[in-house]
């Protein structure tokens, strides 16, 4: 089922939550929604669902104008961040309230909605507590509830809001991973609201990168992170270090290193370099490159990350093998083997 979005504004009083958004979500697709918060995109997915409506453009689902069409008409199951249960209703009552508070007319025979929920709890993995009350599960399994309480009326699309912004780190992996086979198994277009960039590259087949009521950037996870075609997808994407650079036929020069430039053409002049963590290497004192002072080794994963300062006390952080024989105060030179630069603000 295609999901189009064509111009859309929408403000909240003298604040442009978004100006002129387009985008297509494609059959079939998992499409993530990124960007820092006041950025555009939960404003975006409730005026897909029809929990807001545009101030003007056009909406689009299945090639249907859905601009003015209420929620319940758009047939899109919604996951909220804080998975909206109903804490008086069991874990299978909350799964089929959707079929169950349909007209008459089409709602389902009682047989039928309950085959549904059962299908559903195996779905989600959950078959053993559908007597359960929500407030006796734990924060994964009720967004697992909720997830299957929107698959349980059939929608032609599903949105989800941040819906694992209340977990902790082990259990987000695990469920969006999960999430992702349920989404394959039903075969629905997805669009998934996300400030975490991580798991958007990690679940997304495209990413639409959003800043300010306005999208920067649609494309694949690997060709966000490998051309990104402004300074904020960049910045925003990988955690970068900025550097005062010059660039000049194509080419970067940063402390008397001239590297290719691998962003988007940049005309001649000064620029802003970015260089992710990793792509430095560490040299000694008076080589070319940026001299830095070694402030501390932070050792939080398998590569430890040296935190540095430049003479003007910029902080640059580096990711280094290398590292055991340092010690804070060593006087290092950081030769970039990469670099993005982007025309200076």
């Amino acid at each position: 089922m295609t999901v189009t979005a064509t111009d859309v504004v929408k403000s909240f009083g003298n604040f442009a939550a978004l100006n002129g958004v387009s985008l297509d979500a494609r059959p079939g697709e998992f499409l993530a929604l990124l960007g820092p918060s006041g950025s555009g995109k939960t404003t975006l997915l409730r005026i897909l669902a029809g929990l807001d409506f545009p101030d003007s453009g056009r909406i689009e689902i299945g090639g249907e104008d859905m601009s003015n069409a209420a929620a319940r008409d758009r047939r899109v199951g919604f996951v909220f961040q804080h998975y909206a249960l109903f804490r008086h209703m069991t874990v299978a009552d909350n799964i089929g309230f959707g079929l169950t508070v349909r007209p008459r007319a089409t709602r389902p025979p009682r047989r039928e909605i309950a085959r549904r929920v059962s299908e559903l709890l195996d779905l989600v993995q959950l078959s053993h507590i559908g007597g359960r009350y929500p407030s006796q599960l734990s924060g994964g399994q009720r967004q697992r509830v909720a997830l299957a309480r929107a698959l349980a009326v059939e929608p032609r699309i599903l949105l989800l809001d941040e819906p694992f912004g209340a977990l902790d780190a082990k259990v987000r992996k695990d469920l969006r991973r999960w999430l992702r086979s349920v989404h394959d198994r039903m075969g629905l277009t997805s669009v998934f609201v996300t400030h975490d960039q991580e798991e958007a590259l990690d679940l997304a087949d495209r990413v639409v990168v959003m800043d300010h009521g306005r999208i920067e950037q649609v494309d694949t996870p690997e060709a966000l992170w490998d051309r990104p075609a402004s300074a904020f997808v960049c910045d925003f994407l990988g955690g970068a270090n900025r550097i005062a650079c010059h660039v000049s036929g194509g080419s970067v020069d940063i402390g008397g290193v001239r590297l290719p430039n691998s962003a988007p053409a940049c005309g001649d002049g000064p620029a802003t370099a970015f260089v992710r963590p990793h792509e430095f290497a560490l040299a000694e004192p008076g080589t070319a490159g940026v001299p830095v002072t070694l402030r501390r080794i932070l050792r939080t994963g398998a590569r430890p990350a040296l935190e540095t300062a430049t003479a003007d006390g910029s902080v640059l952080e580096v990711i280094a093998d290398a590292a055991d024989h340092l010690a804070a105060g060593a006087a290092l030179t950081l030769v970039p083997l990469a670099v993005r630069a982007y025309p200076a603000a």
